[in-house]
């Protein structure tokens, strides 16, 4: 199936991917850009209108009545380049409300880039008229939502968006874990306990106390851990805030008492981190679903 097959199989099924909530979501920002856009259309003819009033009054004259200090800031430039920005806008703000809800990291620029005019090689001094046709173009142009929430489920690649959620997690734990240049898995796992050796974790001496943190790569893999205790993205047990936010913590041994899969995390000097399971299987299946057991 080619490129452009498999986008006529997603344009049919992209309502039947959204739940109501998604779609009123879409339609309520869908209205407000309609509004928006025709709204700013007529301001900028009414504005051309007076500039007009203005020159045939005033003849050649540099001077004008609808601008001054106070006035408001308002121009047909101005006018126009909010015009083009608000196809954009409408992207964005669907892109980001799918990604947000459902924690996947979809593409807004290319989302973008297929839905509006191709920009002209501005490098090239003789492109001026296809710079010129170029704006003429984006200023008519027209986003459709449905369009949007086509080309975001065109990216799930065939997956749920659940899917592509966990498809991410496992893939940013599986990134943290291997030495992809060397092949080579960073962590090992002995019965019910793995242990990341490597650079995971650091610690900052103080004459009062030591203060310890994990790297981004760690915090990756705690996510994953966190998924893995509770299904659900965004969502971690007691223990975790702690150690995936910014602040450093003066203990290097976490235990997690509300977890029924994980018992605990230790840090050590040499960067070394281990995350006890509770039961061998659970270590197990942690490593197979997201980390991998190969490169």
């Amino acid at each position: 199936m080619d490129l452009l097959d498999k986008f006529d199989a997603v344009t049919v099924k992209a309502d039947a991917r959204i739940t109501p909530d998604d779609k009123a979501y879409c339609e309520a920002h869908q209205a407000a850009y309609d509004a928006a856009i025709q709204s700013f259309q007529e301001l900028a003819f009414f504005w051309e209108d007076m500039e007009s009033t203005q020159k045939e009054l005033l003849g050649s004259s540099d001077t004008s009545y609808l601008s001054s200090r106070d006035g408001p800031d308002i121009s047909r430039r101005q006018i126009n380049a909010h015009l083009e920005h608000l196809h954009q806008s409408l992207i964005y703000n669907i892109v980001h409300y799918f990604n947000s809800t459902y924690h996947v990291s979809v593409s807004a620029d290319y989302a973008a880039n297929n839905l509006l005019p191709q920009k002209p090689d501005l490098r090239v001094y003789e492109n001026k008229e296809a710079h010129d046709a170029y704006h003429e173009k984006l200023r008519a142009a027209k986003i459709r939502y449905e369009d949007v929430v086509d080309q975001i489920i065109l990216l799930l690649d065939g997956r749920s968006f659940a899917e592509q959620a966990f498809h991410e997690l496992a893939g940013k734990c599986h990134k943290a874990a291997w030495n992809l240049y060397r092949n080579r898995a960073e962590y090992e796992r002995k019965k019910a306990l793995i242990s990341f050796t490597g650079y995971f974790c650091s610690v900052h001496h103080y004459s009062w106390q030591d203060e310890w943190t994990l790297e981004d790569k760690t915090k990756n893999i705690l996510r994953g851990v966190a998924h893995y205790e509770t299904g659900v993205f965004d969502l971690y047990p007691l223990g975790f805030s702690e150690l995936l936010g910014y602040n450093r913590s003066p203990s290097n041994e976490h235990e997690f008492s509300t977890c029924k899969k994980v018992n605990s995390l230790k840090m050590f000097k040499n960067g070394r981190v281990d995350i006890r399971f509770t039961t061998e299987t659970d270590a197990a299946e942690f490593a197979a679903r997201y980390l991998g057991l190969v490169a």
